[in-house]
């Protein structure tokens, strides 16, 4: 793996550590790797070691798999690839699908057993619902991952939703606590004692008599979050069978994470992708 150094670190360690935020773990497994391999480091195609001083312009390669993915391999379902580079990449989640599996030994039909077969190493940083279609972002390497992981929880990734609900609702901050509905189990609900959340309703444009296109952003990562929000301002989702009264009658949840943007965890420039699925939502 190279990667492209744009400023000063005092050494290749402080690089891996305080940018990448590699592990102490993986650090010595590099450290110990590079002992008895002196091609495991390189700066500018010359041998180095974790205490070589990097400047900006200088090119890092550390030449180790840490560890692979043990996913199992599925092929049947083609997914849209967005945005991808050796550090990174960025697809589409279809609808009614998983993200990944809850046992990788027994199941094979999540976004991750559809993509694998492709790498050695490939990771979400985060989830989408089954129900919930869009943009996912996946490392390619763990010294990635520490990073990206990094950066989703100082909220340097924004991710931008788009719902179709039936009734308008005003561009708003809605901010009130969520936690698990007292009287049915798998839902959630907008309750005291739940914890912090905020929703950020950015737009709404009206699509047809009854049919709105919202976009909202949000501050935390609660479960089901957009959902209790929006119904708890009387704008179910269309299609959403946990949450709106007529869910039933249509075929999936028009709910999507058809935006992201974030700096690049390694050359830091501001990547802006959208989703192909955005077309899913023209009722």
């Amino acid at each position: 793996m190279k990667f492209n150094i744009t400023k000063t670190f005092p050494t290749v360690e402080n690089y891996l550590s305080q940018f990448l935020k590699v592990s102490k773990k993986n650090i010595h497994t590099i450290r110990m790797n590079n002992h008895h391999n002196k091609d495991t480091i390189k700066i500018n195609s010359n041998e180095a070691e974790l205490n070589s001083p990097l400047k900006a312009g200088d090119i890092l390669e550390v030449n180790l798999d840490l560890v692979t993915s043990k996913y199992r391999e599925n092929s049947t379902v083609s997914i849209s690839k967005e945005f991808e580079d050796e550090y990174l990449l960025v697809v589409s989640k279809p609808f009614g699908i998983k993200t990944h599996p809850n046992d990788v030994e027994l199941e094979d039909n999540t976004l991750v057993n559809y993509l694998i077969s492709d790498y050695n190493y490939l990771e979400p940083i985060h989830r989408l619902d089954t129900d919930t279609c869009g943009l996912v972002i996946l490392a390619k390497t763990p010294l990635v991952k520490a990073k990206l992981d990094q950066m989703l929880e100082q909220r340097q990734i924004k991710r931008y939703y788009s719902a179709l609900i039936k009734n308008n609702i005003k561009p708003q901050t809605i901010n009130s606590n969520i936690g698990r509905d007292s009287k049915e189990k798998n839902k959630m609900a907008v309750t005291r004692n739940g914890k912090n959340a905020i929703t950020n309703i950015l737009d709404c444009v009206k699509i047809d008599q009854n049919k709105f296109l919202v976009t909202v952003s949000l501050e935390t990562g609660r479960t089901h979050q957009i959902r209790v929000h929006l119904a708890s301002n009387g704008v179910a989702i269309i299609g959403d069978k946990l949450y709106s009264k007529d869910g039933y009658k249509y075929d999936k949840m028009y709910l999507g994470a058809l935006k992201v943007e974030f700096p690049h965890p390694v050359t830091e420039h501001t990547i802006e992708i959208k989703s192909s699925l955005e077309k899913e939502f023209l009722l």
